[in-house]
């Protein structure tokens, strides 16, 4: 990857809420906050598309009333189509969805974005970069999945980190590339070596073996040294 397209990508961390204690929702939030998370990712999963049941728009909303920095939904849904504009009326800050879940990615990218809000696709390990490469110049973000979608702590596929670096050649210069599950210490610096930016983590924040807040600030120190040495 060409060094300059790294100057343009900031090093986030963005905490599955999903693992949170969600009886003490607003403390949650203002940990991760006060740690310096820089976005909060939900989980949505519809029983259908994948087979666990979690989250919806009153998660998304509840999040969304307490935090101060932006919220994403990923939608892991037989039916982003009609899903979306529940979640925009969420308040969801970001929009995740699954191609192969609709007939018309590019609308529903559209779709997302007339509504003032970011657009960007979730991609399984399986799935190649060159499937999405006729919306790819007007994502968002992007998130390459590191996992089968479905279940929170299960281990890392490196393989879903291998189209990274040609997702990046074929969308805009310095979006936002999240990796999306298992990811820890050890995992992280793999998937930023690929190129991705953005960590999404669930167990390794809120099951570490330190408080959530210490776990995202130790994230982020592993994932910006790496970050720099790659440089």
């Amino acid at each position: 990857m060409k060094r300059e397209r790294w100057r343009e990508v900031k090093i986030k961390i963005a905490p599955a809420i999903m693992d949170a204690d969600l009886g003490h929702l607003a403390d949650a939030i203002a940990e991760l906050e006060e740690a310096g998370a820089d976005l909060l990712h939900v989980d949505v999963m519809d029983g259908h598309f994948v087979p666990a049941f979690v989250g919806g728009t009153r998660v998304v909303a509840a999040v969304k009333r307490n935090a101060t920095i932006p919220v994403g939904v990923h939608l892991m849904v037989a039916n982003p189509d009609q899903a979306v504009p529940w979640f925009l009326d969420a308040g969801a800050d970001t929009i995740f969805f699954h191609p192969e879940a609709t007939d018309d990615a590019a609308e529903v990218v559209r779709r997302i974005q007339r509504a003032g809000r970011m657009a960007g696709l979730a991609l399984k390990p399986e799935v190649p970069a060159r499937s999405i490469e006729h919306v790819a110049a007007e994502l968002d973000c992007i998130v390459a999945m590191t996992v089968n979608p479905g279940f929170s702590g299960q281990g890392f596929i490196e393989s879903g980190c291998a189209k990274i670096p040609a997702l990046r050649r074929m969308c805009k210069p310095g979006i936002d590339i999240y990796v999306d599950g298992g990811i820890n210490p050890e995992t992280a610096p793999v998937a930023i070596r690929y190129g991705a930016n953005v960590l999404a983590v669930a167990s390794a924040v809120f099951a570490a073996d330190v408080s959530p807040g210490e776990a995202v600030k130790r994230l982020r120190r592993i994932a910006e040294n790496v970050s720099r040495a790659k440089d």
